[in-house]
């Protein structure tokens, strides 16, 4: 993996993922963002190295996010850290308590 990565990219490594593990409904009022450590957005021109940003999302008007994204690992390994942290989200929101949701290859 390169020094950094542009905001840009992993948002669109990011957005199949979650279209994966959102119904439609929840698609329809999902938003995310990227953030510094700090809370400020990043920009999509941004670049970004790893453990310098966060994944803050909201969906159905419930908050959430990921914690300080790994992108030394791969884009396999940072969708899977993005993916197992909404996973938790999910599970723990009013609208999806309880589901378990995910890729068919996880095991």
């Amino acid at each position: 993996m390169p020094e950094g990565m542009h905001a840009r990219d992993v948002k669109r490594f990011l957005e199949p993922m979650f279209e994966s593990m959102l119904t439609d409904r929840e698609l329809q009022s999902f938003t995310f963002r990227l953030e510094r450590l700090s809370g400020r957005e990043l920009p999509a021109h941004a670049v970004i190295a790893t453990n310098e940003a966060l994944v803050r999302w909201r969906v159905l008007g419930e908050d959430g996010g990921s914690g300080s994204l790994p992108l030394d690992d791969g884009v396999d390994a940072l969708v899977r850290f993005v993916q197992n942290d909404l996973q938790d989200f999910i599970a723990e929101s009013h609208f999806g308590w309880g589901e378990r949701r995910g890729p068919r290859d996880l095991p």
